[in-house]
């Protein structure tokens, strides 16, 4: 294998190479909670699977003046060796390789640091020799013969995340029910996004099914919406007319799971997304022949299954992170939720406890 086969080896000129981008690029904008991320590609794959997912996060380009925490990211082709990439972000960070071992583990990726010296290199475990991501200062090199879409693009927004370090992001579906900012929490496959789709066919607003945000200085949920990821079984109304009538993205998760991608504001256009007071947590705790509900107070010293992102305690204390989230959360009731009988029925039993709740 020649040196010109080897890539990496020549990483230090490739950094230089940053190519312009051609005619056909474009630049997008999007806001994940409160940050601002600026896309600059060129057109192909990767930007539309992007766009698809995340349509509900895109966003005008901002005023020049506007400080909020902001993102810039560009990927483009390597001139000279198209099998690379060449991306850009700013902010960077110099723990970049390690955060996205942790950030995909299910990619097993291991370190070859010793093929080039100043770089950061992560291959697969069945091929340590060949890097698949090489971090340098300020750039990211990737080979194409490798599946990168999804770590880069999981990277780059966990970059928008880190940025805010008073916003958590969970694990969890959240709402918004007559003005009253209610979290969904559970295992995978609990049943989350079923019943926030349900209530968003109800009209309230719908905040995400997968990724919830919680500010842990005012309290509030923040919308944090993309593409529903639709299993089969039992849907809320009007769902399946709409996805027999409209072409959506079917795929098949590694879990071997059949899902079907939508844009939620297509299918509920009243679900409009808002910033309300979080005010209540529901657990899903277990499938049951009816639905229930038990109220329940949390202890610090034994914390309900809330699962921050990783880009939501990389960096800080463990121990300090869980008690500052637990302040964050405290305010609000908690509740174990039996999902039980059909989604609608669930979704019932929701809206009264809020209801009650309303005149204690």
């Amino acid at each position: 294998m020649s040196n010109w086969t080897k890539w990496w080896r020549r990483a230090d000129t490739m950094r230089t190479e940053l190519p312009a981008l051609s005619t056909q690029s474009r630049k997008d904008w999007y806001r994940f909670g409160r940050t601002l991320l600026s896309m600059e590609w060129e057109d192909g794959p990767f930007s539309r699977r992007f766009g698809d997912i995340f349509s509900e996060c895109a966003v005008e380009q901002p005023a020049e003046e506007d400080t909020q925490p902001h993102v810039d990211f560009r990927i483009t082709p390597l001139p000279s060796d198209p099998r690379v990439l060449v991306v850009s972000m700013n902010p960077d960070y110099p723990d970049g390789a390690d955060f996205l071992c942790r950030l995909v583990p299910e990619r097993r990726y291991v370190e070859c640091t010793e093929l080039a010296p100043g770089w950061q290199m992560l291959a697969r475990p069945e091929a340590p020799d060949e890097p698949v991501f090489a971090f340098g200062r300020s750039k990211i090199l990737v080979s194409r013969a490798h599946p990168w879409q999804h770590p880069i693009a999981l990277y780059v927004i966990s970059t928008a995340f880190r940025l805010q370090p008073d916003v958590y992001v969970l694990h969890g579906a959240s709402v918004g029910i007559a003005g009253r900012g209610v979290l969904l929490s559970g295992a995978k496959g609990a049943g989350k996004t079923t019943l926030s789709l349900c209530f968003a066919s109800r009209g309230h607003a719908f905040l995400g099914d997968e990724w919830a945000a919680v500010s842990s200085l005012t309290g509030d949920l923040l919308p944090l919406r993309r593409a529903a990821s639709i299993r089969p079984g039992p849907h809320p109304a009007g769902l399946d007319e709409f996805l027999q009538s409209h072409e959506c993205n079917a795929e098949v998760l590694p879990d071997g799971t059949q899902r079907v991608r939508t844009v939620v504001g297509a299918v509920y256009p009243r679900a409009i997304p808002q910033i309300v007071p979080l005010t209540d947590i529901f657990f899903l705790r277990r499938f049951a022949s009816r639905p229930s509900v038990e109220r329940f107070t949390p202890s610090s010293e034994q914390l309900p299954p809330i699962a921050p992102l990783l880009a939501s305690v990389w960096g800080h204390s463990p121990a300090e992170r869980a008690l500052d989230l637990f302040r964050s959360l405290g305010h609000a009731r908690w509740w174990h939720l039996d999902v039980g009988g059909s989604p609608e029925g669930t979704a019932d039993i929701v809206e009264e406890t809020l209801k009650e709740e309303l005149w204690d």
